[in-house]
C-alpha cells in the first residue's frame, strides 16, 4: 500500500524544503524581480509576486514537506501534491519569464521546471491509491502533528525575522566633487543602484512630497527639460495611459519648460550641479531599485 508514493513523497519533500530555503534567502536579501509586462498572466503573476504572500508560500512548503516526511494523511498529501506543481511555471513560461522563481535567486528556465513537474505528476498518477475524502487522524498522527508544528515554529521564527528585517542598502549617488565655492558637482551613476534603496528622494527640493514613492511599484524617469528624447518619452507614456510614473527633473541651464503632463514631477535641489544621461528609467518596489534603463 502506497509503496510507490512512500518513496516519492520523500523526493517531493526534499524539493519543497530546498525551494523554501532558496526563496527565504531571496526574501531576506534582495527585492523581488518584477514580472514581465504585456502578458495575459501579468496581473496574476504580479499578485503572486507579493512579498507577504510568498512568505506564506514558504511556510506552507515547509509544513507540507514535514507532513510528507512524517507520513501523516498520506492520501491527502498525495492528492495535494498533484496541485503543487506546474501551474505557476507554465504561466511564467508563456509570459516569457527567464526564471520560474521556484528557487529564489537561482535562475531556472520555467520550461525546465514544467518538464520536471510533469514527470512528478506522472509518477504520482502511477503510484497512487484509491482516494477517499475521509480525514481520520490516529493518536500517533496527532502526536506527530504536534511535533511537526513545534518544528515549524522553531524553523520559522528565525527565518521570518531575517525576511522581515531586510536591510535596504542605500545607494551611492555617484561621483561628487566639491568646488571652491562649496557647490557640489554630482555625476549620477544609476547603473550602480540596482537592488539598493533609491537615493534621490532626500535630494528633492521638497523631500516630504517624495515619501509616497517609497511605497508600491513606481517607474521613475530622470529627465532634462530641454531633452527631446525625454519629451517624446513623456508623450508616449501619456498616450499609453501608464500609471505609477514619476518624473524627476534634473536642473539645467535651460529655460525651456517641461510639456504638460498628468504625471507627478519632482525636482532635484538646485544647490548642486547634476550630471546624468537622460532619459533614465528606474523601476522601484517599496523604495528599492529593481531595474535601471539608461537612454532607452
Amino acid at each position: 500500500m502506497f509503496f510507490g508514493f512512500r518513496q516519492i513523497r520523500f523526493v517531493i519533500g526534499i524539493i519543497l524544503l530546498f525551494a523554501a530555503g532558496l526563496k527565504s534567502y531571496q526574501l531576506a536579501t534582495v527585492p523581488l524581480p518584477l514580472p514581465v509586462h504585456g502578458s495575459f498572466f501579468t496581473p496574476l503573476l504580479e499578485w503572486l509576486n507579493n512579498r507577504y504572500l510568498l512568505i506564506l508560500v514558504v511556510e506552507g512548503e515547509i509544513l507540507f514537506a514535514l507532513f510528507l516526511f512524517a507520513g501523516i494523511c498520506r492520501q491527502w498529501t498525495w492528492f495535494i501534491s498533484l496541485f503543487c506543481f506546474s501551474t505557476v511555471s507554465v504561466m511564467k513560461g508563456l509570459s516569457g519569464e527567464s526564471s520560474c522563481g521556484c528557487f529564489g535567486v537561482v535562475t531556472v528556465n520555467p520550461w525546465i521546471t514544467t518538464t520536471f513537474d510533469l514527470i512528478i505528476v506522472i509518477l504520482l498518477a502511477i503510484f497512487r491509491e484509491r482516494f477517499t475524502f475521509a480525514f481520520n487522524l490516529s493518536k500517533r498522527d496527532v502526536q506527530k502533528l504536534i511535533v511537526l508544528l513545534t518544528i515549524l515554529i522553531i524553523l520559522s521564527v528565525p527565518a521570518l525575522f531575517a525576511i522581515l528585517s531586510l536591510k535596504q542598502v542605500h545607494a551611492i549617488l555617484g561621483t561628487e566633487i566639491t568646488a571652491s565655492d562649496g557647490k557640489k558637482k554630482i555625476v549620477l551613476e544609476p547603473e550602480t543602484w540596482k537592488n539598493k534603496e533609491f537615493p534621490l528622494i532626500e535630494r528633492f527640493i521638497q523631500p516630504a512630497d517624495g515619501e509616497r514613492l517609497k511605497q508600491g511599484t513606481w517607474t521613475m524617469i530622470l529627465i532634462h527639460s530641454d531633452c527631446p528624447q525625454c519629451r517624446k518619452l513623456i508623450s508616449d507614456m501619456e498616450d499609453q495611459n501608464s500609471s505609477n510614473i514619476a518624473l524627476i527633473e534634473v536642473p539645467s541651464s535651460s529655460t525651456e519648460d517641461l510639456p504638460k503632463t498628468s504625471f507627478p514631477i519632482f525636482k532635484l535641489d538646485e544647490n548642486n550641479e547634476w550630471f546624468v544621461i537622460t532619459p533614465c528609467i528606474i523601476v522601484t518596489t517599496d523604495g528599492i531599485c529593481v531595474s535601471v534603463t539608461e537612454n532607452p
